[in-house]
């Protein structure tokens, strides 16, 4: 699960798939998009723990052999969860944001 192609493969994959989302909100009427937009980022955000879970896993058991292997700094490891996070907040707000418009619209 340390493996760099993994760890760092899947969180950049699913930034790209993010970005494409995005992109597709912006030309398109759909109101679902942000509901897919949020689900993408936590599970960004969740793969990115699940991640550090298995880092910490290793350094509770000491193998200092192994995270010597990794090829990176652990520390980078956050990032993917950092964004995930911002990105699932980011579009929170955004759907907080729209159920109170149509709420508004309704009255």
């Amino acid at each position: 699960m340390l493996n760099p192609y993994f760890a760092f493969g899947v969180p950049i994959f699913l930034l790209f798939l993010y970005i494409v989302f995005a992109f597709i909100r912006k030309k398109s009427t759909v109101h679902y998009i942000g509901f897919v937009l949020l689900l993408i980022a936590t599970f960004m955000m969740a793969f990115s723990f699940q991640v550090l879970q298995g880092l910490w896993t290793l350094e509770e058991s000491h193998a200092t052999a192994q995270l010597g292997k990794l090829g990176y700094a652990p520390e980078i490891l956050w990032i993917p969860l950092i964004l995930g996070a911002v990105l699932a907040i980011l579009n929170l707000w955004r759907g907080v944001k729209r159920v109170k418009s149509f709420r508004d619209e309704s009255n």
